[in-house]
């Protein structure tokens, strides 16, 4: 079986959500990828692929 690669582009800058503009992952989830098994690294797949990125309302600031 194939290793599931990490979905990282290099564009490592979270929203408000702490979720990564690159790859659509939260923190928790780029720090645990190394610990995840194959299916949890799918599941992650399929959450990021569902969520968007929004700005910080409070501060006006798009970036962490």
């Amino acid at each position: 079986m194939e290793e599931i690669k990490s979905p990282c582009i290099k564009i490592c800058r979270q929203d408000s959500n702490g979720v990564c503009f690159g790859c659509q992952r939260t923190t928790e989830e780029i720090g645990n990828w190394s610990l995840y098994n194959d299916n949890e690294k799918k599941e992650v797949l399929e959450k990021a692929k569902k969520r968007t990125n929004a700005p910080d309302t409070s501060s006006g600031v798009f970036f962490r």
